[in-house]
């Protein structure tokens, strides 16, 4: 009977132990989670401060002429005529804009670059927005760009895609085939920024404006 009672005691003294080192893990794992979480958001606000929205850079822009092509009739282009748009703009920084008539995300970058050609349409930045559908005619690309008012950048659409990967790859833009594809390219002829998807307009424009006038 004694016996049975000390080794009770012991059992309960192990299993007081046991629970003591839980509460312990548990606190432990509840202030790295707290830790984790507030640097997450510490991380979110840096970047959104600093990256994503910070003060207007000290710098005047020209004023933008905000002459629209929507009465230009869009221009089928082949990865050679691309190659000499690249060519043309040799000295000079580039936005490149890759995207689709069908692409559902490519219709909120969209007014994003359309936005970033229009303010940057008297600096010697120059923009590519190319359409890359299949079978995509003029008067469907036409169409498409109605849907979003006065655009500010010449239409183009790719007719034959042949070479077109091999274009990007010489130019040392690692497009993975993916949209809407945006790439900023510096005035030596290297990528400063490369996304798949959408970023804010203050992500690119800050972008640019450190690569025109920095």
């Amino acid at each position: 009977m004694s016996s049975r009672k000390v080794i009770s005691l012991q059992e309960y003294k192990k299993s007081n132990k046991l629970q003591t080192l839980k509460n312990k893990l548990s606190r432990i794992i509840s202030m790295l989670f707290a830790i984790i979480v507030v640097s997450v958001l510490a991380g979110s606000l840096l970047w959104d401060v600093f990256v994503e929205n910070p003060a207007r850079l000290d710098v005047q822009i020209p004023k933008s002429n905000d002459i629209t092509f929507n009465d230009k009739e869009p221009i089928a282009m082949t990865t050679a005529q691309i190659a000499n748009q690249f060519d043309v703009s040799e000295g000079k920084p580039i936005l490149l804009y890759i995207y689709t008539t069908w692409c559902s995300v490519c219709s909120k970058q969209f007014p994003i670059i359309n936005e970033i050609a229009r303010e940057f349409q008297n600096t010697e930045m120059q923009v590519i927005a190319l359409a890359i559908d299949k079978n995509l005619t003029s008067e469907n690309l036409k169409s498409y760009l109605s849907n979003y008012g006065d655009f500010y950048f010449e239409p183009r659409y790719l007719v034959f895609k042949d070479g077109f990967l091999d274009l990007l790859k010489k130019k040392n833009i690692p497009y993975n085939g993916r949209i809407p594809f945006t790439a900023l390219i510096s005035q030596h002829g290297e990528v400063i920024t490369k996304f798949t998807g959408v970023k804010s307009e203050n992500y690119l424009r800050n972008k640019i404006i450190k690569e025109i006038y920095q």
